[in-house]
């Protein structure tokens, strides 16, 4: 396996539970880049070989996303430190080992009038993959040799 470029520059992760599988999606707040980034990236990934980790901490848990396959020429992966909420332990708690993968961009509209505070505009775009790799891990567990414990370690060093 090509080594992992990790990207964490996203803003976000969001969840839709209304859909025959529970979407998950890191939000972007530049639709151009995003769809450019899951040319790259998500659109080469075989959906049996994606893998997604949520590994909990306290208060707080990372979203890590990438592609355990051997036939990419670059292989880029997507971490997130990220604090607990109860659409992440909705997630948790619903998904029944299948998701949709999207990207969502999630930008500020402008208000109608001066009084109202801001607004903000949620859009899915339409390329999707399914994930039927998903694992919730306790950071203390993790195997120091594991991808997930590497990419958190990684991380902290560019936070």
């Amino acid at each position: 396996m090509e080594p992992i470029t990790w990207y964490s520059t996203f803003i976000g992760v969001g969840y839709r539970y209304q859909d025959v599988y529970m979407n998950i999606f890191p939000l972007f707040e530049d639709k151009r880049d995003a769809i450019k980034l899951w040319k790259k990236a998500v659109d080469w990934w075989p959906d049996d070989k994606i893998m997604l980790t949520f590994v909990e901490a306290e208060t707080k848990y990372w979203f890590i996303l990438y592609c355990k396959s051997s036939l990419l020429d670059q292989n880029l992966g997507f971490i997130k430190s990220i604090p607990m909420s109860e659409n992440y332990q909705k997630f948790k708690h619903g998904v029944e080992k299948i998701a949709l993968l999207r990207f969502g961009i999630y930008k500020t509209k402008e208000p109608k009038t001066h009084s109202e505070g801001p607004e903000y505009d949620l859009e899915l775009l339409k390329k999707s993959k399914m994930i039927y790799n998903i694992l919730f891990q306790r950071y203390q567990d993790l195997s120091p040799y594991s991808v997930e414990y590497n990419s958190i370690k990684y991380s902290e060093l560019y936070v």
